[in-house]
């Protein structure tokens, strides 16, 4: 039997903090206070009689016992979550809500495009979108708080109880504004780059790997003016303005291209990609309004150029 005295605030305190890697932005996003938190995950651990998390200068990480007690607890909390969401459909004579999370490479335009489809097809649904770091939306999905991650394929780890379904991949360009120095020329390297600001992705994001290993690959170590940035806004909106150079995945920038905003430059290299997919957990209930998303996004990303 389940031990009465495990509460739902232990678990929405520990999946928080799991969420954030952090006590402090745990409190925060809860309304919560710092030690009200750290003693709701102290009595969990007292309870289970298992150390659930470790504390770090580089923030906090689950233990062993407590990567395996998230899997069973952001069940049950998703599943407690779709309870109360099915009480609250029904009283709204069938409404529903699905929560996305998308990664800002999708949210500029597939989802967009996707949710519209769906709608024109029949969809009735309230729709949340939340946009993020794709290993924070992985975990917002293991939680509950979302039913579908548009997303990149994570690592191993990260990807325990998860399904991911690839719809498309997607490269990694280098865009200047209209009329800049590079931007007829027949060919581009990286050292040509080199010599302007350059818009990098910050450590942690989904394409920083890629782009560092290509970086290695041309025999550059470091970039004399950086600055880094995933904020497609920011992105825009300074390489418009200035001769900098913008590492960006090609969704980002897909229809600043098409109408002639920015411009790609020929980098004569090879660029690397990365899938592009849906994720969802295995134990996710198979409903008829997500159903009918998956299959406008499937759609959709068939018809990306």
């Amino acid at each position: 039997m389940l031990d009465p005295r495990i509460k739902l605030r232990h678990l929405a305190c520990f999946l928080e903090v799991t969420a954030q890697k952090s006590f402090g932005k745990a409190a925060r996003s809860l309304s919560l206070t710092q030690p009200a938190v750290s003693k709701a995950i102290a009595e969990l651990e007292a309870i289970l009689g298992a150390p659930l998390l470790e504390r770090s200068r580089r923030g906090v990480f689950l233990t062993a016992s407590g990567e395996v007690f998230r899997r069973y607890a952001g069940t049950a909390f998703a599943a407690l979550k779709e309870g109360l969401d099915s009480v609250g459909r029904a009283e709204r004579d069938g409404g529903t809500t699905i929560s996305i999370g998308a990664l800002p490479t999708v949210a500029t335009r597939l989802v967009p495009a996707a949710v519209i489809a769906a709608k024109a097809e029949g969809l009735r649904a309230t729709i949340r979108v939340l946009t993020g770091p794709n290993d924070y939306l992985l975990g917002r999905l293991k939680e509950g708080s979302l039913d579908i991650v548009v997303g990149r394929l994570s690592d191993p780890a990260m990807m325990q109880g998860l399904a991911f379904e690839p719809l498309y991949s997607e490269e990694i360009v280098f865009v200047v504004r209209q009329g800049h120095p590079l931007q007829h020329r027949s060919s581009v390297t990286l050292h040509d780059i080199a010599a302007f600001t350059v818009l990098f992705p910050i450590q942690g994001s989904i394409i920083r790997p890629d782009v560092e290993r290509l970086m290695l690959g041309q025999g550059l170590t470091a970039l004399p003016d950086t600055i880094e940035t995933v904020s497609p806004s920011f992105g825009r909106r300074y390489t418009r303005m200035s001769d900098a150079v913008w590492i960006i995945s090609r969704g980002v920038v897909l229809d600043d291209l098409e109408e002639g905003q920015l411009a790609l430059l020929p980098v004569s290299i090879d660029r690397p990609t990365g899938a592009v997919g849906i994720t969802t957990r295995f134990d996710s209930l198979p409903r008829a309004a997500m159903n009918r998303l998956r299959e406008a996004l499937r759609r959709l990303a068939a018809e990306l150029p």
